[in-house]
């Protein structure tokens, strides 16, 4: 990758101890989504973030704005709403978790990596947009057009907060997101959930000791659950979490446990059997008649996540990112098409697929950006994430990982290296006064 210009390399060191400090600080935060309170729709920590946030704007001679309690922005060159420029990303977070070598709400710096949860998803990123706004204020760089940076608190939970900040402003003319991956991403897939029920014949008696549990999320890969079996018996099943728009790259628990199970009796038995059979192992789809595919988005992606058992049927939750060249219906009448008399199959959660003119006189200016900073191709691409993008008009995803780096983000030991940390910084720098002035 091209060297950073020593300028910025030499501002960079000099900011380091502030950006540090100021970062840590919202790390140790921990901003999960909680219970709904007065002045805090999405739980205490997304609030309290949100405050610290904005502090921290003001702090550095930004004007920091709130709607709702849910979204606030830092605001540079006026505050007029009609042709403004927004970054957009989140400080709400998923859960620490366990298995972490670092705790996972202190920052921790290593020479080559910063560790702690969100550091990549997304307090990090959000952070050196902030950061590059305040540059450009120190810059006293004239404006054609004012700079937001805006702070949603609710991404990892449905972007719930999104709708208060729409009904109280104009959306950006154009801006982006830091929260999907570089180069510039100009199409997201569909995503579906869906719950499939199996009931179990009444003459089929699992008895009151049969359970299933796990870490289950829509989020990741599970990759722990215990079955008890109706003997009392007990089956611990251990495998490898991913994020679920990377199912690749983990070892779903739910196949083992499906292999596990697939000797009960009855309708029982032949619910984990035909798990087995059409999803086990197979996270294209390549069984279970979806294995759809297209040369602008790639390969369809099966992440089945979580199973039950209610005393009267079985239930299995599913999520599946599609390619843009297919329709939502044809992955359901396909599924449908798998199961037995007396199962059934529910959309629980949809989010459509965006695409975005990949030509746009934006787009194009993020693409030569990232391609002279960094050396690299900067053809805009597709994604199977799920970004703000989907919900504020005129967004596209514009970093934080770089190509390479998958399935980091929702797990122990998040982490994001120290120079692309840097480099982002500058590269946002750059991007966001290209777009002021377009």
């Amino acid at each position: 990758m091209r060297p950073l210009a020593s300028e910025y390399e030499k501002r960079l060191d000099h900011d380091w101890p502030a950006i540090i400090h100021y970062l840590g600080e919202l790390i140790a935060i921990p901003s999960v989504r909680g219970t709904a309170a007065p002045h805090a729709p999405f739980g205490l920590g997304p609030r309290r973030v949100l405050e610290h946030a904005l502090a921290i704007s003001a702090s550095l001679g930004l004007t920091p704005h709130t709607v709702a309690d849910a979204v606030g922005w830092a605001s540079l060159g006026g505050d007029d709403d009609a042709e403004y420029v927004g970054v957009l990303s989140h400080l709400d977070v998923v859960a620490g978790g366990s298995g972490w070598h670092y705790p996972p709400f202190q920052l921790t710096e290593t020479p080559t990596r910063l560790f702690g949860r969100g550091i990549l998803d997304n307090k990090g990123p959000i952070f050196t947009a902030l950061w590059a706004l305040h540059w450009l204020q120190e810059d006293g760089v004239a404006l054609k057009r004012p700079l937001r940076v805006i702070f949603g608190t609710d991404e990892e939970s449905g972007s719930a907060d999104i709708p208060f900040y729409l009904a109280a402003q104009r959306p950006p003319i154009f801006g982006f997101t830091t929260d999907g991956m570089y180069p510039v991403v100009y199409g997201e897939r569909g995503i579906v959930r869906y719950r499939i029920t199996w009931p179990v014949s009444p003459n089929i008696d699992l008895g009151d000791r049969f359970a299933i549990a796990g870490d289950f999320s829509p989020a990741i890969i599970p990759d722990s659950a215990v079955i008890t079996f109706p003997d009392g018996r007990e089956e611990h099943s251990n495998g490898r979490k991913a994020p679920s728009n990377a199912p690749w790259l983990g070892d779903n628990v739910l196949d083992h446990l499906s292999a596990a199970a697939g000797d009960l009796p009855g309708a029982a038995g032949a619910f984990f059997q035909w798990y087995t059979a059409h999803f086990a192992g197979a996270v294209a789809g390549e069984h279970a008649d979806i294995h759809f595919s297209d040369d602008a988005s790639g390969t369809l992606q099966l992440s089945p996540y979580r199973m039950a058992w209610d005393g009267q049927a079985l239930t299995l939750d599913i999520s599946i990112r599609y390619p843009l060249s297919v329709t939502e219906q044809l992955v359901t009448d396909r599924l449908a098409g798998l199961l037995p008399a007396g199962a059934s199959i529910r959309v629980s959660d949809r989010i459509p697929p965006l695409i975005q003119d990949p030509h746009s006189p934006f787009v194009q200016t993020l693409t030569d950006i990232y391609t002279e900073n960094t050396g690299l191709d900067g053809t805009p691409v597709t994604s199977s994430g799920a970004t703000y993008a989907r919900s504020m008009p005129n967004i596209v995803a514009f970093g934080p990982s770089f190509p390479g780096q998958e399935g980091i983000a929702h797990k122990e030991d998040e982490w994001l290296n120290v120079a692309d940390f840097r480099r982002m910084l500058v590269i946002n720098y750059l991007a966001m006064r290209a777009l002021a002035d377009l």
